[in-house]
């Protein structure tokens, strides 16, 4: 089954995610496992059967007592079944590192949250062709110290997020193959892979045909519930 999941970043305000809950209450996807990831405060308004609910962040501590943090038991008892890990906003903005990815992601295993891990290079990187190697050290640098049984990895070239640029549909396809098998080969694991990065309804037609993309992770087309759906009705078709 193919991945949509929904990443409202730190956009709308209560009332907007009121009224998009309560439109959510119409919406039925069977053939495409979609995921809300709404920001901390809003994560009660999202309950639905119909869907999956996610965090876009899980704290990197579980027993040690620090304000402003949200433990992963704390969010499963709120329903959450998914996590972002490693975004590449957090990633420059918080400065966030390998051993935060590494305990944020053992502390989700342990209560059993899945994590969507974030991997992508910059523009720089892609223009002198290294995107590969850092992809891969992404990758073994976090991986090698988690159990993947619980992992999905997110590609998202940070050139892309926000930018309504993204890469060729044959270089996403190459590189999500080079993720698939470097994993494969290192973990002994087949993990799905989404892509993100301006992905929107205007495109997704396009990048639904690459084959071996499990799905996709969205940003600012997640804040139109007729965007999300239009993007759905795109992935379930032929």
């Amino acid at each position: 089954m193919k991945i949509l999941a929904c990443n409202f970043k730190n956009k709308l305000t209560y009332s907007e995610y009121q009224a998009y809950s309560q439109k959510l209450e119409e919406f039925s996807c069977s053939f495409v496992k979609t995921i809300f990831i709404p920001p901390f405060p809003f994560l009660p308004l999202f309950k639905s059967k119909s869907y999956e609910l996610g965090s876009q962040d899980i704290s990197s501590f579980n027993e040690t007592t620090i304000t402003g943090e949200v433990t992963a038991e704390a969010l499963k008892s709120l329903g959450v079944a998914y996590t972002l890990v490693g975004h590449s906003e957090r990633r420059k903005y918080k400065n966030e590192i390998n051993i935060d990815f590494i305990n944020k992601i053992n502390n989700a295993w342990e209560s059993k949250i899945k994590v969507i891990y974030c991997i992508g290079e910059s523009l720089e990187d892609h223009e002198n062709g290294n995107t590969y190697m850092v992809l891969e050290k992404q990758i073994s640098e976090v991986l090698n110290n988690v159990a993947t049984d619980n992992i999905i990895i997110a590609y998202e070239p940070i050139w892309a997020i926000g930018t309504k640029v993204w890469p060729d549909p044959k270089e996403i396809e190459e590189t999500t193959q080079f993720i698939k098998d470097i994993t494969e080969e290192k973990y002994d694991t087949s993990l799905k892979v989404l892509y993100g990065g301006s992905v929107d309804d205007n495109n997704i037609k396009e990048l639904k045909k690459i084959k071996n993309v499990d799905g996709f992770l969205i940003g600012n087309a997640s804040l139109s519930l007729d965007k999300v759906k239009a993007i759905l009705l795109e992935m379930m078709g032929e």
